[in-house]
């Protein structure tokens, strides 16, 4: 398995009981950019402050958005066109005098103002409505207050852009999770506490210290397909430093998820599904689904018999996002041939297909 190297140096809260999950947040607002200006005029000095956070919210913006080596690839903006991408703006925490204005803001962008220009300019993105991941902080067994699991015990995680999350560490948790082991947990081992704090998937991160040097080893757990997570290894950093070791993993994390669902709108590909017809309620709980999938361009009926249906998906993306995509929908999308021809059916949601490390 390949290694990410780095090492991060960063001043972090103290230790904290453990935070709440945040609810899943828009990715279009941007908040907690700080602005302030002088002028001749309270006015005057609001407008410049406003206009002054607009081109640092949309670079917040993109570097959520984006991969980071695609950031650069979309051309610097005039004010003219920021100000055609917001909807709105909202100013908190204000301080002002006669001739100063300083606020923290929140810009919210418009979504489809925001698409058509990445999606001229011919990049990935991913803007999917994030929901928290829970951390599962095995070092080398889960235990809710270990000095691994307090490393991430902080909001600069929890209320995060995405936001990684720990379990509450109660005893439920203790139950569900006292033997949470890295080759063999599956997703619905963990589900039950990680529903708890609204998360649909987990991650293992089991750290590691061997010759002076910290190892993450990283497992993914949950609906859908997805390749392995790749170990991080931070060389320099003194082994008890472990809150470097958790930014350092968190940053892996994120970079993961966003390689993971950046969708490439510019590839647009077709598969064939059958799908097996028991009722007409169960038919139209299937379409209802597939009209969710933001990725799905269009679904064809190609044939059509008792109690058998043949479709045609277009899709944008790969075929693994849509797996995905149709996943979290409780839709499965299973290929039943070499040949390219799919099998689609409305998930049993007690016997929900786990993720493949």
């Amino acid at each position: 398995m390949r290694h990410i190297f780095a090492a991060a140096a960063l001043a972090f809260l103290a230790f904290a009981p453990l935070f709440p999950a945040s609810a899943a947040s828009d990715p279009f607002t941007v908040s907690n950019i700080p602005v302030q200006a002088k002028a001749a005029s309270a006015v005057e000095a609001q407008n410049i402050a406003i206009n002054s956070g607009k081109a640092r919210a949309w670079q917040t913006l993109l570097k959520r958005l984006l991969k980071p080596e695609d950031v650069a690839k979309v051309p610097q903006l005039n004010d003219a066109m920021l100000n055609r991408l917001i909807a709105s703006y909202m100013p908190q925490n204000e301080r002002r005098s006669t001739t100063q204005f300083v606020a923290s803001m929140t810009y919210t962008f418009n979504p489809a103002a925001v698409r058509q220009l990445l999606r001229r300019v011919n990049v990935a993105y991913s803007d999917a409505q994030t929901h928290p991941i829970l951390i599962l902080a095995l070092s080398p067994k889960w235990a809710g207050r270990s000095a691994w699991a307090a490393a991430w015990a902080t909001p600069l995680y929890s209320h995060a852009a995405l936001p990684l999350v720990l379990p509450y560490g109660d005893a439920l948790d203790q139950s569900n999770l006292s033997n949470t082991n890295f080759d063999t947990t599956a997703w619905q081992d963990v589900e039950p506490s990680a529903s708890r704090v609204k998360a649909e998937e987990a991650v293992i991160a089991q750290v590691n210290v061997s010759g002076g040097q910290t190892v993450v080893k990283m497992k993914r757990l949950g609906l859908g397909t997805s390749p392995p997570i790749p170990d991080v290894t931070v060389p320099g950093v003194p082994p008890g430093n472990l809150k470097a070791v958790a930014a350092a993993t968190a940053a892996a994390i994120t970079a993961y998820w966003k390689n993971r669902t950046a969708i490439d709108y510019g590839k647009r590909s077709r598969l064939t599904a059958d799908v097996t017809i028991d009722s007409l309620t169960q038919w139209g709980t299937l379409l209802s689904r597939l009209g969710t999938i933001p990725t799905l361009t269009d679904v064809a009926v190609n044939a059509m018999n008792t109690g058998m249906a043949r479709l045609t998906l277009t899709y944008v993306g790969t075929a693994d996002q849509l797996h995905d995509s149709l996943a979290q929908q409780k839709v499965d999308l299973n290929q039943k041939s070499a040949g390219g021809l799919y099998a689609l059916a409305l998930q049993d949601t007690d016997t929900a297909t786990p993720a493949t490390p």
